[in-house]
């Protein structure tokens, strides 16, 4: 799988050269190569010493023109080094462990879209690497950090199990019109049925949601099951309103040989006979930051443009700053729960929600103001005009079967 992760890095890059790196105190190992001979190097001579202490890829235009490089050994000797970009292999912020890297002959120059790739591909490697244990990277690890770990393995095996039988399950939580306690539609939450007949929330399966090929599974199952649900509704004459579903960032990643998001979307709509209006689509700002970039923007307009309503979903607990409020393609701003349960007794956080509102109303946005637990929260939330609300107030998530969505 490693080799593989390496061949896919140099056919991105159009590199020769590809390599997978784990160092330790002393020295470079190569626990997967392309194109390069040897087993690795002393530490002191290894360009991904320096991915190592990034954050981020690492990437060297032309090592001969570079004196931190000129006179490596890589470089002057047979191996005529010139090009290098690595991303470190991070099992947690601060923790890094090696490299995926690729190197060429000639300088070279390395576009924003490959180094996306690159970093998910070693993404990928970590996943891989503790997935299957390795012994060497996970001696590097503390025991508390090798719990997490192991726990994450268990969370990527409950949820395949989970795709693999079934047991993955949709409840709906209902969103309100504030001025007059109309239901005007549901957000649909995953939930996982364990064999016992318990049920868990993502929490349980949260590490699943990071293994793109894994996530991009789960999204497109909520996405047919919230669709059938949809036109089971519209079958029996229920006015709904609409079932909104949360997009990851895995889904906006173009596979070969499958459809786009947009495409996905679409083909499962219009296959139900459903409007668009059925099925709003709810990102974070986690989602509208990802390496995706520019290319979620692409995809959302895209739906807006077919007619799907886009929420901003969480807003206020990331690392969005008011530019990208204008910047990306949206109709909803979605104002995180903590800051609504925190209104009432924080000047503070009043007044962020009040700063959301306002922006909101003058952008052309409309406002939906989740985790609304309590009539205190109601009437200050209808005081500064925010339009719509959900929470524990309204109606706890419960399964179809469940909920009252027949006329009274």
């Amino acid at each position: 799988m490693l080799d593989a992760l390496v061949d896919a890095a140099c056919l991105a890059a159009a590199t020769p050269i590809g390599l997978i790196t784990l160092l330790d105190g002393e020295r470079q190992w190569f626990k997967s190569k392309r194109g390069i001979e040897g087993e690795g190097s002393c530490r002191a001579d290894a360009f991904c010493d320096y991915t190592i202490q990034s954050s981020g890829p690492f990437v060297v235009p032309d090592a001969a023109r570079d004196v931190r490089f000129a006179e490596n050994p890589f470089v002057t000797g047979s191996d005529r080094i010139r090009f290098y970009a690595g991303v470190p292999l991070e099992i947690e912020p601060g923790l890094r462990l090696g490299s995926l890297c690729v190197l060429d002959r000639v300088p070279r120059r390395l576009g924003a879209d490959v180094r996306g790739l690159l970093a998910r591909l070693a993404r990928c490697a970590v996943e891989r690497l503790l997935q299957f244990e390795d012994r060497y990277l996970l001696s590097r690890i503390d025991s508390g950090r090798l719990g997490r770990a192991n726990a994450d393995k268990a969370a990527l095996a409950l949820a395949e199990e989970a795709l693999l039988h079934g047991s993955f399950l949709l409840h709906y939580q209902p969103k309100i019109a504030l001025d007059t306690g109309r239901r005007i539609g549901f957000e649909a939450l995953l939930r996982l049925k364990k064999p016992d007949g318990s049920v868990v929330g993502p929490t349980a399966f949260s590490a699943a949601f990071d293994e793109p090929i894994l996530s991009r599974r789960i999204g497109s199952h909520v996405l047919r099951c919230a669709v059938a649900q949809a036109k089971a509704w519209a079958t029996a004459g229920v006015d709904f309103g609409h079932i909104a579903i949360n997009v990851s960032s895995s889904q906006f990643i173009e596979l070969p040989g499958s459809p786009c998001l947009v495409d996905e979307i679409l083909g499962a709509t219009r296959s139900a006979g459903l409007s668009p209006r059925h099925i709003q689509i709810e990102i974070t700002e986690g989602v509208m930051l990802s390496e995706q970039g520019g290319d979620v923007g692409t995809q959302l307009e895209a739906l807006r443009t077919a007619g799907f309503i886009v929420a901003f979903d969480d807003f206020g607990t990331g690392f969005a700053s008011l530019v990208h409020l204008k910047e990306f393609a949206y109709d909803q701003i979605k104002i995180d729960g903590s800051f609504v349960r925190a209104m009432t007794e924080s000047s503070a956080d009043h007044a962020i929600v009040k700063g959301i509102i306002d922006i909101a109303k003058a952008l052309g946005k409309q406002v939906v103001a989740e985790g609304v637990e309590t009539v205190t929260e109601l009437h200050a939330l209808r005081e500064l005009g925010c339009s719509y609300g959900q929470g524990f107030l309204f109606g706890r998530p419960a399964r179809a079967s469940d909920l009252r969505v027949l006329p009274d």
